[in-house]
């Protein structure tokens, strides 16, 4: 009889091994782990179940990164988004909901990762070592990494693109945007100009001024983009309900200047009024968008004749929303944007800090201490020890 019991408990077990070691088996195992995962960062079971479908449908590697990762969730929903083109789906109900739930999630998603108390105010706080992205407008996209902070200047590498060639570009008196990721908190930009320095000229740095104008890399309740989108409005009278129905005749000519999916900023001629209600007709990835709402706030430029409205929008169906959120969130590969591969880098670069902080944070505390005497801003000997530009990048044309 006890030999019998033996065989009844061990048999199960080498069923489940022998289970786990499948194929299946191993669909299982990572099904429980993306579960567990998910229940251990405080996501509810119908919010879990919800990103493992996406994982699934995606045929993601690790589902995991669905909890944590916009890049990942961003790239998942642009595989969502093609496969329903491609397969006629895009506007059909399921498809509609399943985007809008996405979207509402990412939404939530890049809050949460907004709401983290402002740990920099200044250029002068950012560490040795932190490495940065920057944008140089109408001409691309640029890595570096931060080699000095001094009293005077924040010192960066000479910044570097695969596929520009950086020492050809007249860097002094630029301005530039700096995105990066600080260890633990958040993405930040700081709009700043590129300055001349005597001592460090011919290597392969450039100096920046100091700003304390940091801010987060998105910081809004709904996460905007900046466009510029030619649009009809139209003036709701008082006693007529806001519908978002499609007008058929031209409205008022104006220019949408920043859009997200609960209003925009719009350029119009003339002298607008708080409160007033009114509609946006414009075209966006090729689906027609109607806003109804009110306008909020106006900025009127007398000399211009001018007005600058923040328009709230009231009502927009779940299709047309949907567009919008495309477009801002950049999902779409042809739609991307300098400024929004500036922030997904930088949150990149977050990623990997979070999978190796020991080394991020090694590197950071290597070095950091910002001198204050004039004599120590300026050592000789640490910028011998720089390197130098090419011979090309001196040579004039």
């Amino acid at each position: 009889m006890y030999v019998l019991y033996v065989f009844l408990i061990v048999i199960p077990i080498l069923a489940i091994v022998a289970l786990m070691m499948t194929e299946r088996g191993h669909d299982i195992k990572k099904t429980l782990q993306f579960i567990i995962s998910g229940l251990d960062l405080g996501f509810n079971p119908g919010e879990i179940m919800f990103l493992w479908k996406i994982a699934r449908t995606t045929k993601l590697e690790d589902p995991t990164a669905l909890f944590w990762s916009l890049p990942v969730l961003d790239q998942c929903t642009a595989e969502i988004v093609q496969r329903a083109r491609q397969t006629g789906t895009d506007n059909e109900e399921s498809t509609q909901h399943l985007l809008s739930r996405i979207y509402a999630y990412r939404t939530r998603m890049e809050l949460e990762h907004s709401k983290k108390k402002l740990g920099v105010e200044s250029t002068r706080d950012i560490l040795i070592n932190q490495k940065v992205r920057i944008l140089l407008r109408g001409t691309g996209l640029f890595t570096s990494r931060v080699v000095r902070n001094t009293s005077r200047a924040l010192v960066l590498d000479f910044p570097a693109n695969p596929s520009i060639p950086a020492t050809s570009i007249p860097w002094l008196g630029k301005t530039i945007s700096v995105y990066f990721w600080r260890h633990d908190d958040a993405g930040y930009v700081f709009e700043t100009t590129v300055i001349p320095d005597p001592i460090s000229e011919g290597k392969a740095v450039i100096h920046v001024s100091h700003t304390n104008s940091l801010l987060r890399s998105q910081k809004r309740k709904s996460i905007r983009a900046k466009c510029a989108i030619n649009a009809q409005m139209y003036l709701v009278k008082p006693e007529e309900t806001l519908e978002s129905a499609l007008e058929p005749e031209p409205g008022m000519k104006c220019r949408i200047e920043d859009l997200s999916e609960d209003g925009a900023m719009v350029l119009i001629g003339g002298k607008a009024v708080k409160n007033m209600k009114i509609k946006l007709q414009f075209m966006v990835h090729d689906v027609l968008i109607v806003m109804a709402g009110s306008i909020r706030a106006v900025e009127f430029n007398e000399s211009l004749n001018q007005s600058r409205i923040h328009f709230e929008c009231e009502e927009l169906n779940p299709r047309m929303k949907n567009a919008v959120l495309t477009f801002v969130y950049n999902v779409l590969p042809e739609e991307e944007k300098q400024e929004l591969d500036a922030i997904r880098l930088t949150e990149e670069d977050g990623l990997a800090d979070a999978e190796h902080p020991d080394l991020s944070e090694a590197d950071a505390s290597r070095d950091n201490k910002i001198p204050t005497d004039p004599d120590e801003v300026y050592d000789v000997d640490s910028m011998q020890e720089l390197p130098d530009l090419p011979d090309f990048a001196s040579r004039k044309s």
